[in-house]
């Protein structure tokens, strides 16, 4: 019965009410870098970095009784590449994917129309199709039915950033995800990922 209860308290401040709680939406697109780590992480990989873009919607709910204090959380799809070792096949190391940052967000004001925030939270990352790598090696898809190169599909990474918002209308954004998770199976490979962008709120 407690745990019950700590859930449904936890449920009420993630979620509000219809009646103390407004909604607002924010679509944004904006460039991502991600760079490579880890005890495992090959020469190759600490020193290639990809680079792409991002594009989602994210859904902030406000709260009367805690006053600057949102939850955020949102959907981003992802594409970056990075040009493989000369003569290497693939060519071009791409990731595609999808990210679900589920960030808690404190606003403030700066001046006249413009406010503030900082936020931090969880992100979680699905990977889809495209190039995905191995330790120190790049494989394609159609590799992932060998045992050697069965890679996580999903991986947790720790997000923190900053946003701007001017005129109650356009947000600018940027943040640096941390790869808590690994990449691959018993393999100390995380991924870093940073991005800057814009969006529009309705």
């Amino acid at each position: 019965m407690k745990k019950i209860k700590i859930l449904l308290l936890a449920a009420a401040l993630l979620g509000g009410t219809s009646a103390f709680a407004q909604q607002d939406w924010n679509a944004g697109v904006g460039y991502a870098v991600t760079s490579f780590r880890g005890a495992d992480c090959s020469q190759f990989l600490s020193t290639h970095n990809l680079n792409g873009f991002y594009a989602g919607l994210r859904h902030e709910f406000y709260f009367s009784a805690l006053a600057g204090l949102t939850f955020e959380p949102g959907v981003l799809f992802y594409y970056q590449a990075g040009r493989n070792d000369s003569g290497l096949t693939p060519k071009y190391i791409k990731m595609h994917y999808l990210s679900v940052p589920m960030d808690v967000k404190y606003t403030f004001g700066v001046s006249g129309g413009t406010t503030a925030a900082v936020f931090t939270g969880p992100v979680m990352n699905v990977g889809l199709i495209g190039n995905l790598f191995e330790k120190g090696t790049f494989v394609t898809t159609k590799d992932l039915t060998d045992p050697a190169h069965q890679l996580t599909r999903v991986n947790v990474q720790w997000g923190f950033g900053v946003a701007f918002t001017i005129a109650q209308a356009i947000q600018l954004r940027a943040s640096y995800a941390l790869g808590v998770s690994r990449l691959v199976p018993e393999q100390a490979l995380h991924s870093n990922t940073f991005t800057v962008g814009a969006g529009l709120l309705f």
